[in-house]
């Protein structure tokens, strides 16, 4: 175990560390793993019978992995009414692609730079190795664009494309790049990006109309940008699936918060620790104080992603407690190519 991981550890679970019961992928026994070792040393973690690894390797793909056996239970609760109104996806779909998927592309031919084999192709195989570990048969469009601001977006339904500002390539290493790559992937693997333009087409609606169907169409507005929310903690899930790294992904959520310019660099370096502990105080806030719970409704309600605190314990709260580490085990929903995803399995 690295320093950094044997120090995440200790912060993380400062008593005893948890373990968790995972089936052999090779015979079937159970195996009992400390929760540390699985994510930190997991090509140590053998079968106490056949001593086969008990999970993938880094590079290994996800074979046939279904987008539920990811999917955030917020996510789906919330995207379920959506999908219940008859011909609606199907409608919205065909909608998108005759005009705002055209934009898009246009728009990114326009003032963005294609990357590929020739150009930007270092930045190009980080998109494949995401796309590998996460068994993505397609390969989306992949663009730089200039900006100061970190970011990165998915775009496109029938035809998709992820644009990553270049912000991002300043402040982020190789493998949080992927992470974030793989976070872009998840939501075109779950088909969140059909929902998202529909949400700003409601938005942009809202503006445009007068002020009743603005108003007639806030809660539809705000039950949307909740959605949007929830969306990000699935993709947030399909980022760690790509990197395989837990202080990979969650350091990406710090340097969202805080960035990682020269001007910050110079005046301190940037503490998983403390922004774990920072986290967890809002969550304790949060939990004991229904005035405190429903300020910070009030603060995201508006919002089209959750705050860097509240993902990094979502993310936390699904490696201790959900099904993260069966996945990396194997043991997850999968699909037939060209089938329908199967019911999500519980999370």
């Amino acid at each position: 175990m690295t320093d950094a991981h044997a120090e995440l550890s200790a912060l993380l679970w400062p008593g005893k560390a948890p373990t968790r019961v995972l089936g052999c992928r090779h015979c079937g026994r159970k195996n009992r793993v400390a929760v540390p070792r699985a994510l930190f040393e997991p090509e140590s973690c053998r079968c106490g019978a056949c001593h086969g690894a008990l999970f993938l390797g880094r590079d290994e793909p996800l074979t046939d992995i279904a987008s539920s056996a990811y999917e955030h239970s917020l996510d789906r609760a919330s995207l379920q009414a959506l999908k219940a109104v008859p011909g609606f996806p199907a409608a919205v779909r065909w909608l998108i692609a005759q005009l705002p998927e055209r934009l898009q592309h246009l728009q990114a031919l326009a003032a963005t730079i294609r990357c590929d084999e020739t150009q930007f192709p270092a930045l190009s195989a980080l998109l494949d190795k995401a796309r590998v570990r996460l068994d993505i048969p397609y390969r989306p469009t992949l663009y730089l664009d200039e900006s100061p601001f970190m970011n990165a977006m998915t775009l496109g339904v029938e035809r998709p494309l992820v644009s990553v500002n270049s912000a991002l390539l300043d402040q982020l290493d190789d493998e949080e790049v992927v992470a974030v790559l793989a976070h872009e992937l998840g939501h075109l693997h779950a088909d969140h990006v059909l929902y998202m333009t529909m949400a700003q087409l409601l938005v942009a609606l809202g503006r445009l109309t007068s002020n009743v169907v603005s108003l007639l169409s806030f809660p539809i507005q705000l039950a949307l940008l909740k959605w949007q929310r929830c969306a990000e903690l699935t993709a947030d899930r399909a980022g760690l699936l790509g990197c395989r790294d837990l202080l990979t992904a969650l350091n990406v959520n710090l340097k969202m918060a805080g960035g990682a310019r020269p001007g910050t660099v110079r005046r301190g370096r940037l503490q998983l620790g403390p922004f774990i502990a920072q986290a967890r105080e809002l969550e304790q806030k949060e939990m004991a104080s229904w005035l405190d719970n429903t300020l910070l409704l009030m603060l995201t309600m508006n919002r089209t992603h959750p705050y860097a605190a509240w993902r990094v314990m979502h993310l936390l709260q699904w490696v201790e407690n959900g099904n993260c580490l069966h996945i990396l085990a194997g043991d997850y929903a999968r699909v037939k190519r060209g089938a329908q995803e199967p019911e999500p399995a519980p999370a």
